[in-house]
């Protein structure tokens, strides 16, 4: 629906007029509700103001009629003066009461019971408490059902109050008027006291109700004060929107106050509204009709270029057409572009087949060349993995080779720390028959000096025997002792000898043993020096293999990375190929799409040439 234009160009111009339009709409409504809202609070204002001061100057005109009775209040007959007040101030009847007897003086010739007392009376106490004219509540009148107030003044005399003057009067004029007020059909004013009370109500039945039966709203305290002054109240009273505004009634505490229905105080307002979206609707829908119009005019020769346009991309792709340039407007301009664009189009399709058959050929060659790169780095990717093998297998012998000659230096190494354990023996058992040998000895010398005590004793003991034989019987125990003595001496000197000859044969043997542990020392000095060098010299070897090994792995490391970088040079080869392949199936469907457009044959001439 969109895809004209035409169509889009009609449907924003017309929303612009229309934005534009309701813009100064809503410009103008709110100017005009501004200055409506002003004139209707001034009108309120006006009817509130107007109604209100007549009712005030109503009843500020029977409080000076009242308060013209002051001097009379003190003459002998008042009563005249009274039945006057009556008769011009529409009084249903004017009275004075004293407050010294509690005497009081009826314009109607009433005369009280002999137990009224006017002092008592609600007018004659607020009067006095006020010190000033008062206005009663009102009430309904028991004799004819009105509704009457009662008007009071305290009246004083040297500072003294003498009298206070009263007056019935009716106020049903006030309610009818209140009930006239009506600036709309469905306005209407009340008159309300200060505690919310509906003095007047267009509502008979409303009469000295409370206002909150309107609405809630009206709560206690509302009519405390104004209400509206600045700007009038907006409420629902009966359904309806109102509009409120009240002035104070003079010498009361009541306030009229005036309900405009809303609706009706701006019907003018909302007509004006209607009007203007009538007017917009229809200045939207005849600016639409004359734009339509002329685009239509201007569209038509754009038309003819698409027209050209369309036949140019149909068909075969024929780019020997140009569109008309007819003219110096934009359509001659946009004609005059395409025509170029088509001619440069012409050209670059021309450029385009040479060079998708020139890449062609050169794909084919890079694709075949490929193929017999890819061939022989896949041989020479097999001869490296063979090789990468064999280098394999070399570095398993040779780290075995190593692993033996690091297990051989370790268990020569073993053998030489047992070789030198065992010569430290060696030395140890030397040391050791040394000692011994020397210990020999000194049980030799030990031996001597026993034989040499053995021989003393011997010696003293034959001495003792003969001692003992020259005295005759008395030592014979002595000579028995000195023969066992002499036994004793000749058996330890025969051990003694004895001892020697094994300790002589103990040190032989022990010198013997002595020489063959220091040939056995010497041999495993010998042997500890043989171990070390066989150690030394397989720690060489193991050392060797290790770095043969290491050398070897990073040969392998080397040819691995040959291997890998073999594998990726293949696999690159194989996608050149894949790439010259695609290329020149790109390059000819290329030139299968060229083959498509209709080309000049001049131009295809120019381009072979």
């Amino acid at each position: 629906m969109f895809n004209s234009l035409r169509l889009r160009l009609l449907l924003a111009t017309a929303a612009v007029i229309a934005t534009a339009l309701i813009i100064n709409a809503a410009i103008s409504y709110f100017t005009l509700r501004h200055h409506n809202d002003q004139q209707v609070a001034r009108n309120l204002a006006a009817v509130a103001q107007g109604n209100g001061l007549a009712i005030s100057e109503w009843i500020d005109a029977r409080v000076d009629m009242l308060e013209a009775l002051a001097p009379v209040a003190q003459s002998d007959d008042p009563l005249a003066a009274l039945q006057q007040l009556e008769a011009s101030g529409g009084f249903i009847s004017a009275y004075l009461a004293y407050p010294e007897d509690g005497r009081g003086v009826f314009s109607d010739g009433w005369i009280p019971p002999a137990d009224y007392d006017p002092r008592q009376r609600p007018w004659y106490l607020q009067a006095v408490e006020a010190g000033e004219t008062i206005v009663t509540e009102p009430y309904v009148d028991a004799s004819t059902g009105g509704l009457i107030v009662t008007i009071a003044t305290p009246f004083h005399a040297n500072g003294r109050l003498v009298a206070v003057g009263g007056g019935d009067i009716a106020i049903g004029e006030i309610v009818n008027n209140v009930g006239e007020i009506a600036p709309t059909p469905n306005s209407f004013a009340f008159l309300v006291t200060a505690d919310g009370t509906l003095v007047a109500h267009p509502d008979p039945e409303m009469t000295l109700e409370p206002a909150s039966r309107l609405t809630s709203a009206f709560g206690a305290g509302y009519f405390s004060g104004p209400i509206g002054v600045e700007h009038p109240v907006r409420l629902a009273l009966g359904g309806r929107d109102k509009w409120l505004r009240s002035v104070p009634i003079g010498g009361t505490d009541w306030q009229l106050v005036v309900a405009l229905d809303e609706r009706e105080a701006t019907a003018g307002l909302r007509a004006v509204l209607s009007n203007a979206l009538v007017t917009l609707v229809m200045v939207v829908l005849g600016a639409a009709l004359v734009l339509g119009a002329m685009l239509k005019l201007m569209f038509r020769r754009l038309q003819t270029v698409r027209d050209a346009m369309t036949d140019i991309a149909s068909g075969d792709g024929d780019l020997t057409q140009r569109l008309p340039e007819g003219g110096s407007d934009e359509v001659a301009q946009i004609a005059g572009a395409f025509n170029r664009f088509v001619s440069r189009i012409e050209s670059v399709m021309l450029t385009i087949r040479d060079a998708s058959e020139s890449v062609t050929v050169a794909a084919g060659e890079i694709a075949s060349g490929g193929q017999d790169l890819s061939r022989r780095t896949e041989n020479a990717a097999s001869s490296l993995q063979q090789s990468s093998a064999s280098i394999e297998q070399i570095t398993s012998t040779v780290e075995h080779t190593a692993d033996s000659a690091r297990h051989a230096s370790e268990l020569s190494q073993s053998a030489s720390s047992v070789a030198t354990r065992g010569g430290e023996v060696v030395g140890q058992v030397v040391a050791t028959m040394q000692e011994i040998t020397a210990s020999s000895e000194r049980i030799g010398n030990i031996v001597k000096v026993m034989d040499g005590i053995a021989f003393q004793t011997n010696l003293l003991a034959l001495n003792a025997s003969v001692e003992a034989a020259r005295a005759g019987e008395q030592g014979r125990g002595f000579a028995v002792v000195a023969g066992e003595v002499r036994q004793l001496a000749t058996r330890s000197a025969e051990a003694s000898r004895e001892i020697r000859g094994l300790i002589e044969a103990s040190s032989h043997k022990v010198a013997n043993g002595t020489e063959l542990v220091q040939q056995a020392g010497t041999t495993m000095e010998e042997l500890v020096a043989g171990v070390s060098r066989v150690a030394k010299v397989l720690s060489e070897i193991s050392v060797a293999a290790s770095e043969q090994s290491d050398g070897i792995g990073q040969v392998n490391v080397a040819v691995a990375e040959l291997d890998r970088m073999t594998q990726q040079n293949a696999a690159l080869v194989e996608e050149s190929t894949v790439a010259a392949e695609q290329l020149k199936e790109q390059a000819d469907r290329l030139a299968e799409a060229v083959s498509g457009f209709k080309l000049s044959e001049r131009r295809l001439a120019l381009a072979q040439a």
